[in-house]
């Protein structure tokens, strides 16, 4: 998984470790819900909502540093456009895998910052 480690870093500094440690736990709650949503209108085939959502999902991603999570994030973006429902099932997947390893990346930061 690609991560912006430069990125983490000075939201730690920035932002101090307890204020940082939050932030990272209030945005892995946020995206899971997003990924719950996206989850939803990916089953009931509403493109304009995945591609909103997908956008916020890319956003977190960028905000704090996690490139891959961006990355498969624009894939589902694609492939809703394209309409192809193969190619949004495996993106989809891709960036459920990632979301996972998003999350155990901020457990492991929440674990080291106490």
């Amino acid at each position: 998984m690609s991560v912006d480690s430069d990125r983490l870093a000075d939201m730690f500094v920035d932002l101090g470790e307890a204020r940082a440690a939050h932030l990272v736990s209030v945005s892995v709650e946020r995206l899971e819900d997003l990924m719950a949503s996206l989850d939803l209108a990916v089953s009931q085939v509403r493109p304009g909502d995945c591609v909103d959502l997908v956008g916020q999902i890319r956003a977190l991603g960028d905000s704090l540093g996690l490139i891959g999570l961006s990355i498969a994030a624009r894939g589902v973006s694609r492939a809703v456009q394209t309409g192809d429902p193969v190619a949004v099932a495996a993106t989809m997947e891709r960036l459920r895998r990632i979301a996972q390893r998003s999350f155990r990346i901020a457990a492991e930061l929440q674990h080291r910052s106490g």
